[in-house]
């Protein structure tokens, strides 16, 4: 009797057939690729969880060789094309290139819907739960190696009256006529009425904002589409 594959190997045959990357995978489940990557090296295991996102992401996959090894790995011969995003599966949401910061920032005094933003095309599964999303397009790299230049994240805005919660995650942040993606790790708001930001880039510096100088917070939830390093 043949040896049934392993799990990690029947991941790999699956992305092989379907057409798509790691990232492409991640990005359609909202999941950060490196739980892919070690899944597939053989340091993790996927949970129930992940496996039935994957069946329902990708119904061409074949249930019985993801969980048991039996072939064929697609459920039909027509799915072994790449996959393609339809009107029906996806939605648009705000878009801010780095060309429209000033922009954005200038016409958030006169209320965020004033400006007539890009639209930007993303799954309804990535989007969904988040609700007033935009996606960020990132400026710079003080937020390498985990956010590159050109980076699309989606961010959602966080209410004032939360703004004293926050801490340990990538936010942006505008402040007076600055609009900037950092790290919030030291929150003092609510003590010392002031907020540092970090870069994850050693080169990138650190800066100390007033409270009374935010403008507005939004928490950067996913990554939706990184470049080519």
């Amino acid at each position: 009797m043949d040896k049934v594959a392993s799990i990690q190997d029947r991941l790999k045959q699956v992305f092989d057939a379907l057409g798509i990357t790691i990232y492409q995978i991640a990005k359609e489940l909202g999941e950060n690729p490196s739980k892919f990557y070690n899944i597939l090296n053989g340091r993790a295991k996927p949970s129930y969880d992940t496996i039935m996102s994957l069946l329902t992401c990708y119904p061409q996959i074949s249930a019985d060789y993801l969980i048991r090894g039996m072939l064929p790995i697609l459920s039909s011969p027509e799915a072994n094309a790449a996959v393609t995003n339809t009107d029906e599966d996806t939605m648009e949401v705000p878009f801010v290139p780095v060309r429209f910061y000033a922009s954005f920032v200038e016409s958030y005094g006169d209320g965020a819907g004033s400006m007539d933003m890009e639209p930007f095309r993303i799954r309804k599964t990535v989007a969904r739960g988040h609700k007033h999303a935009v996606v960020l397009e990132i400026s710079g790299n003080s937020m390498s190696p985990q956010l590159a230049h050109g980076a699309k994240v989606l961010a959602v805005p966080v209410s004032e009256n939360d703004w004293v919660y926050q801490s340990g995650g990538v936010y942006a942040v505008m402040y007076r006529d600055y609009f900037v993606v950092k790290r919030i790790r030291d929150n003092e708001l609510l003590t010392r009425k002031f907020l540092t930001l970090h870069s994850d880039n050693p080169n990138g510096g650190n800066v100390t904002v007033p409270l009374q100088d935010i403008r507005g917070l939004w928490k950067i939830v996913m990554i939706v589409e990184a470049p080519v390093e």
